[in-house]
């Protein structure tokens, strides 16, 4: 249930370390030395499906940019369908599973959103959208890559208030990557700066920011 704020400037790493732990780095990034341990399992050593299993059941990922994130020439539900089937939810579970998960973010028209395409909703609606994706299978960690940059300040606010809630409903952990030293904080219980690739300081959130 903690929360962690990984701080640093562009090009620190932030979004490296999010992506290996989430088992999302681009096809040509390989990690050449030292581990990721989660459930007393290094998942660098995992077989392909062994991992493939944890990602969206155990260990889910929310982007920074929605709009890109999602298909667009596939529906909200089809999208959401396939992400349920992943990871092992029974058929005739999943429409009313993705119209709670909708309803618990606060998305309006719960199941006319998944009808509609990414195009046609905004972008503080997409990223609504893959919060509750993300939280489908109640992950046990969700790593979040600055999931409000591309939002306008409002919205901003709206949707970190739905992360919020929803980690707390499902008594997750969260590592938060972020370049919002007030968000982090307002919400992180301890705090991780990372400066070239290497962790040059790690405190609570309350003793790194009155003495850093």
């Amino acid at each position: 249930g903690e929360i962690v704020g990984l701080v640093g400037e562009s090009g620190a790493g932030k979004s490296m370390i999010g992506r290996t732990i989430s088992g999302l780095l681009p096809d040509n990034f390989s990690v050449s030395s030292g581990s990721v341990l989660f459930g007393g399992a290094n998942l660098l050593s995992l077989k392909k499906a062994e991992r493939r299993a944890l990602l969206g059941r155990k260990i889910a990922f929310i982007p920074q940019e929605p709009l890109s994130a999602l298909n667009p020439v596939r529906t909200i539900g089809s999208q959401f369908g396939e992400h349920l089937r992943h990871i092992g939810v029974d058929k005739s579970r999943r429409r009313a599973l993705m119209i709670e998960r909708l309803q618990q973010v606060q998305l309006r028209n719960a199941e006319e959103a998944l009808l509609r395409y990414p195009h046609e909703l905004s972008g503080g609606q997409c990223q609504r959208v893959l919060i509750a994706m993300a939280f489908a299978g109640e992950p046990a960690l969700v790593v979040a890559d600055e999931p409000t940059t591309a939002l306008d300040v409002t919205v901003q606010a709206q949707v970190l208030d739905l992360l919020m809630d929803m980690r707390a409903r499902m008594k997750s952990a969260l590592l938060f990557i972020t370049h919002d030293l007030g968000i982090v904080a307002a919400i992180a219980d301890r705090v991780v700066v990372l400066y070239a690739g290497q962790v040059v300081e790690e405190a609570r959130v309350d003793a790194l920011y009155r003495y850093p």
